[in-house]
């Protein structure tokens, strides 16, 4: 009797990225033609007041940019290396930052903290969205805002992206053509969502706290 594969090459590929947090950097460049930090920075057109919370902070270098333009920022990165790197280069840049890795599901902030949430590709990575929502609605002050980058199937699902995600989808894990605006405006967030990028397949979701 034969058994089925789960091998999935994608989710291979991305989990030694996040094991080597330089080669992840240099392979997100290379394959965003050195554009993924510009993508990230879109998150600074939507941000109020100061206090801020990163989910998902990677190796840390949004959260170092965040800090350097005087926002008081705490990082969230459940990837125990990700985080040490994290913190290694948020105090070589001389801030002091928490970073703590702690899950999405449960954040140990109490109720009504902060001004905006930001997470820039890892939204795909969350399997129970519904729990993760209602626990970033509860530490957001209201009219606070989550302010999401995603790679995910574009709003006018134009054949190339839809080709392309045609030929991912059975190699990964990664919810990529998952309703994310659905979710939030469940949970009473007024949300917007741009798509922008190659054939649109990144967007920027805003969505406030009612």
């Amino acid at each position: 009797m034969s058994r089925t594969s789960n091998f999935r090459l994608f989710d291979f590929i991305y989990k030694v990225l996040n094991t080597w947090p330089d080669f992840q950097h240099s392979l997100t460049q290379l394959t965003s033609l050195g554009q993924w930090e510009k993508w990230q920075d879109r998150v600074f057109e939507d941000l109020t007041d100061k206090k801020i919370l990163e989910i998902g902070v990677g190796p840390g270098k949004l959260l170092r940019r965040l800090a350097q333009k005087g926002y008081s920022v705490t990082g969230i990165e459940l990837r125990h290396g990700m985080a040490d790197d994290a913190r290694r280069r948020i105090k070589k840049a001389g801030f002091d930052v928490d970073i703590l890795t702690q899950s999405i599901y449960k954040l140990p902030f109490k109720n009504e903290v902060f001004d905006c949430i930001v997470m820039t590709f890892i939204l795909g990575e969350i399997d129970h969205l519904d729990k993760a929502i209602l626990e970033m609605k509860r530490v957001l002050k209201k009219s606070g805002k989550v302010v999401v980058i995603a790679g995910g199937m574009p709003q006018d699902k134009n054949f190339v992206a839809k080709f392309l995600f045609m030929l991912v989808k059975s190699h990964t894990s990664l919810r990529l053509e998952r309703d994310n605006v659905a979710y939030f405006s469940k949970h009473g967030f007024q949300t917007n969502r741009v798509d922008f990028g190659p054939f649109y397949v990144i967007n920027k979701i805003v969505a406030v706290k009612q």
